[in-house]
């Protein structure tokens, strides 16, 4: 009777333990802005599972969220913004924006992401366009060269801007069954992250930079699949009627000496032997320092500050490309 006394009152602390653990995450370190919690909310609210290999998970329709401080919608499609109707009105440019969550914008408010703000800027600029973003968290190019063809090619874009990031070069990742714990606990969400991030930086895990580099050995399945994958964007677009051009995202931790340079290398001369534009980026914001751009401190997520002076580069090479769609087209074309 005493041993059952005891394992009673063990089982009844360690619950009133957990309940306190969760109540002081979920109302104390619960402050919009911790990462791990963010991505769980982003996970739980806004994306749902996709059962197709080849894409795996997808943004729900209609979502609403608050993320990292942020207001993130979805329209009927599951992309980020408002709705945009299923073809462009006459004489008008449409650009899809296809990538991951640098492209959907994570942290960052739906008018700063580069998306809004490209077509903004070439509007001010007199231009007829239009736009829709296609980015989606933890994407490879697979999973966004299957999204745009079911969902992007329909809305008939004239350019497609598919933005690059150098983790784009990773496998498909695998869809288990996390448990209860995971779906349903955030101090049980924070505790896991804190401890992957020990043993990332104490144990045998690759820091950052090797991770990278180990995703570009020349038989990495993720590289070679993404290396297809490209391929494949250029045939689509070319089915399609439709320009694109590929944006290198840079990879914000470190822009003076770059670490990936060769890396960068590597992606261009796949781009360039498929028949696309490739734009590095890097010399828009190498001279900044990295920490400003970042949403925050601890997540090197390009941030407003970024995206904007991303926006910006984009627009210088993609002005060239509307001329042309004006005199083949009559799209794109300036305001009389």
């Amino acid at each position: 009777m005493k041993v059952a006394l005891n394992l009673l009152l063990i089982l009844v602390a360690s619950l009133l333990c957990l309940f306190a653990a969760e109540g002081l995450t979920r109302l104390v370190l619960d402050d919009g802005m911790l990462y791990e919690l963010e991505m769980w909310k982003y996970a739980r609210e806004v994306k749902m599972r996709d059962p197709r290999p080849d894409l795996g998970h997808r943004h729900r329709p209609q979502a609403e969220a608050r993320l990292m401080n942020v207001d993130v919608r979805t329209d009927s499609r599951g992309l980020r913004g408002p709705e945009i109707a299923d073809t462009p009105a006459n004489g008008t440019a449409r650009i899809a924006f296809v990538g991951d969550s640098i492209t959907m914008g994570w942290g960052v408010a739906e008018k700063e992401t580069f998306a809004h703000q490209v077509i903004e800027g070439l509007a001010k600029a007199g231009r007829k366009v239009d736009g829709f973003n296609l980015g989606v968290g933890n994407y490879n190019t697979l999973q966004e060269l299957t999204l745009f063809r079911e969902v992007g090619a329909p809305l008939k874009p004239d350019i497609i801007v598919l933005a690059y990031f150098i983790n784009d070069a990773e496998p498909m990742p695998s869809y288990t069954d996390n448990g209860w714990l995971t779906e349903h606990s955030a101090a049980w969400v924070v505790a896991d992250y804190r401890f992957d991030s020990l043993f990332r930086r104490f144990g045998e895990a690759p820091d950052w930079k090797h991770y990278y580099r180990d995703l570009y050995e020349p038989k990495a399945a993720g590289w070679l699949q993404t290396q297809k994958a490209l391929g494949q964007f250029a045939t689509t677009a070319r089915e399609l009627g439709a320009r694109i051009i590929v944006f290198n995202i840079p990879e914000l931790r470190e822009l003076r000496p770059y670490p990936f340079a060769d890396i960068t290398a590597k992606v261009r001369a796949v781009v360039e032997k498929d028949g696309m534009p490739f734009v590095d980026l890097l010399p828009t914001v190498e001279t900044l320092e990295p920490a400003s751009l970042w949403v925050t401190v601890p997540d090197p997520h390009p941030n407003g500050k970024a995206e904007i002076t991303f926006a910006r580069g984009m627009i210088s090479d993609l002005m060239p490309m509307l001329d042309e769609l004006c005199r083949t087209k009559g799209k794109g074309c300036s305001a009389p």
